[in-house]
């Protein structure tokens, strides 16, 4: 990939869009990402998405700060999981689409178990 195409690629991502929050970091991106490949998961909670990250470039109040002001903007949304204590995550419809539609332009294609 030149230098051109990851460029535009970057534009591409406006900073109203839902994914520009997570875009501006890569551990926030890499949660996202987590995220989106976990979906319903229910044995996942919020702190063992933090204890996941590998690419942690903030502390872990950060993130879990971070996360709270997703589910608040409604980015995140809480899902029930079998243990009530537990905190599921999923990316909310207009997250998805807006990563997704960033996917597509990437690599010109979702896959299936993705949408």
């Amino acid at each position: 990939m030149s230098v051109q195409k990851e460029l535009s690629l970057t534009r591409a991502i406006k900073p109203k869009d839902k994914i520009s929050r997570f875009f501006r970091s890569q551990t926030k991106w890499e949660l996202l990402l987590l995220v989106a490949a976990n979906k319903g998961d229910d044995e996942i909670g919020i702190w063992n998405y933090i204890d996941m990250l590998s690419t942690r470039t903030e502390s872990q109040m950060t993130i879990y700060n971070f996360i709270k002001d997703r589910i608040d903007d409604g980015s995140f949304e809480l899902v029930p999981g079998r243990k009530k204590s537990r905190k599921v995550l999923a990316l909310s419809h207009e997250l998805m689409t807006s990563l997704n539609d960033y996917l597509m332009l990437r690599y010109g294609r979702v896959d299936e178990g993705e949408r």
